[in-house]
């Protein structure tokens, strides 16, 4: 895939296991999303009555594995993208181009999708959740919902062009290019990130919501993703990792994940329960941070090598599926509760609803999310 860029030189080939990466992670935010729905932790538009108390401890494991990195994973695609994207279009068509690729899905999800959503949950006689109750509510102020994370793109972006201005990027091949770091820089990082992760936890914990739905215990995060993104596309870092540095990571993201679940097994069985992580002067909250950043460093650079290595090609259906990625992101919560809704009544244990209702989920967003791109002009946003 190459073309020409906007000032008529030769566009790179585009890294078709990027693509094939946002594919993964717009999978895993349903995932996350239906877990919730049947009893995982967190909040969600509509959680099943039906659900069993307490917190299934199948889906405790895969929301902390999931909660891990996928948003911080996605963060750091979206930035990758930013500066080569900036250096193509220029300052001002990009910033035009990003107001209304960001833009307009926001000001959509919030004046209907969210206001459907609320009322397919009225029309079921299902309780309308808060702070997804009210267009405009006090405390968090517009009813976002998932799209907090495109309001967070726009805030991060500008942010960067406004450094951008003081400190102009490098054109391409006019500086040396940083190696990629290796295994001990990079847990070097993942350790710094869970210190600074589980500091803010200690007055902000995990549930805290703050204005724009934004949960700002995972926001260390989200931030340190999105500047290594911008640092990751001027050296071209996704490019080429080194094959031992990316065993050495896998290793060590298949050993941390191997632990988690005998971590959360004892939380769970614990009389606090999953309150011993969530933040505050615990030894749990803080082990679990470190955890939680180490688990997303290494997870993150695997799953780039990986793919890199093995699934670096596209056929038609994955190239449709990479192109509909956004507008999954945007329309799934209108499948997922609509869903949810259809099984309220079937007498299933929540496990096994979870297990049908999401590949449905995710097969029918990836279908309605293509046939909305195909009405005339909506690619051009979506």
């Amino acid at each position: 895939m190459s073309g020409k860029d906007d000032a008529g030189g030769v566009k790179k080939p585009r890294l078709l296991s990027i693509d094939n990466l946002r594919i993964l992670v717009i999978s895993l935010v349903i995932v996350s999303h239906c877990s919730i729905t049947y009893g995982g932790p967190g909040g969600w538009y509509f959680i099943d009555p039906s659900n069993a108390p307490g917190i299934p401890f199948v889906l405790a494991v895969i929301d902390t594995v999931n909660q891990s990195f996928f948003m911080g994973f996605f963060t750091l695609v979206s930035a990758y993208f930013v500066l080569p994207s900036l250096l193509r279009k220029g300052r001002q068509t990009f910033t035009r181009d990003r107001l209304i690729r960001l833009g307009i899905p926001l000001l959509f999800y919030v004046l209907v999708i969210n206001p459907f959503i609320l009322l397919i949950l009225e029309g079921a006689g299902a309780p309308l959740p808060l702070p997804a109750a009210t267009l405009l509510n006090p405390v968090t102020g517009p009813a976002f919902g998932p799209m907090w994370f495109v309001c967070f793109l726009l805030l991060a972006t500008g942010a960067y062009l406004v450094w951008a201005a003081y400190s102009p990027p490098a054109g391409p091949g006019s500086v040396p290019l940083r190696p990629v770091p290796g295994f001990i820089p990079i847990a070097g990082f993942g350790l710094l990130l869970g210190i600074v992760t589980a500091f803010v936890r200690v007055f902000i914990p995990i549930g805290s919501t703050w204005l724009f739905n934004f949960q700002l215990p995972f926001f260390p995060q989200y931030i340190a993703l999105f500047i290594v993104g911008i640092w990751a596309a001027e050296n071209r870092w996704f490019d080429s990792i080194p094959n031992r540095l990316g065993k050495a990571c896998t290793l060590a993201a298949v050993a941390l994940v191997a632990v988690e679940p005998f971590f959360i097994h004892a939380i769970l069985e614990a009389p606090a329960g999953i309150s011993l992580i969530t933040g505050g002067l615990q030894g749990t909250a803080i082990l679990y941070a470190l955890w939680e950043q180490m688990a997303c460093v290494m997870i993150i650079t695997a799953l780039v090598w990986i793919f890199s290595r093995r699934l670096n090609v596209q056929g038609p259906v994955t190239r449709a599926m990479a192109a509909d990625s956004y507008a999954v992101y945007v329309f799934h919560p209108v499948v997922l509760v609509s869903l949810s809704l259809v099984f309220v009544g079937v007498a299933l244990p929540q496990l096994a609803k979870f297990a049908i209702v999401l590949p449905l989920t995710i097969a029918i967003s990836f279908i309605l999310a293509h046939l909305i791109r195909a009405v005339p002009g909506v690619d051009r946003v979506l």
